[in-house]
């Protein structure tokens, strides 16, 4: 059974992603677990109380060093404790999440451009599904891209209101081997129609 990491967006939380794709995991049933996680917890911090973002950003989706305040470097600890806990096969991403996984997967390849990182398992991502996805241009997370030639399936509607469309198709050109899926079902996981069963088939061919 593979075991996929699933990486929720700004305002969101493994509750929230896991609600809203059920109908993913039961696409899903018999050929993988979706583990979802959480971020780690923002301390004395007066935003959103349930939230937990991979890093603060400014209104056009960029990393704000002015609000960050050592929240990367937590960051980068949490995952060095997480992927020293579990081993995954693949990973999906929503919005910031598709952000920080397109960004995992290059700290994975290239360890060395990140201080501190340091799990202790080997990690052997076989796929990646970035929906809503976006590029953090600024330091320091510029400087970490180099996103492995595994295969990368890419969602984008768009009428998307919160990352514009063509900041989703920047991400997918920066994959080598990437496809585009296209949805109108806004800011998403796209799981109406058919996309549960095109998600199923794009992970067992990307596993086989």
């Amino acid at each position: 059974m593979l075991k996929i990491l699933v990486v929720h967006g700004y305002v969101q939380s493994a509750a929230t992603v896991a609600h809203n794709t059920r109908k993913l995991r039961d696409a899903l049933d018999g050929v993988a677990i979706l583990h979802y996680v959480d971020g780690p917890v923002m301390p004395n911090s007066s935003f959103m109380s349930s939230s937990q973002p991979w890093w603060l950003l400014s209104q056009s989706l960029e990393f704000d060093a002015s609000r960050n305040d050592g929240r990367w470097d937590t960051v980068v600890e949490w995952w060095s404790h997480e992927l020293s806990a579990h081993q995954y096969d693949g990973i999906i991403g929503l919005s910031q999440g598709s952000a920080m996984a397109a960004l995992l997967v290059s700290m994975i390849n290239h360890p060395e451009r990140v201080p501190h990182f340091k799990p202790t398992k080997k990690q052997d991502f076989k796929f990646g599904i970035f929906c809503s996805g976006f590029v953090s241009h600024k330091s320091p997370h510029a400087e970490i891209y180099g996103i492995p030639d595994i295969p990368t399936l890419h969602t984008v509607d768009n009428n998307d209101m919160v990352v514009d469309a063509a900041r989703t198709i920047e991400l997918q050109e920066m994959c080598s081997n990437s496809v585009l899926l296209r949805h109108n079902e806004g800011h998403s996981i796209p799981v109406g129609g058919n996309f549960p069963t095109q998600f199923r088939q794009f992970i067992l061919e990307s596993t086989k």
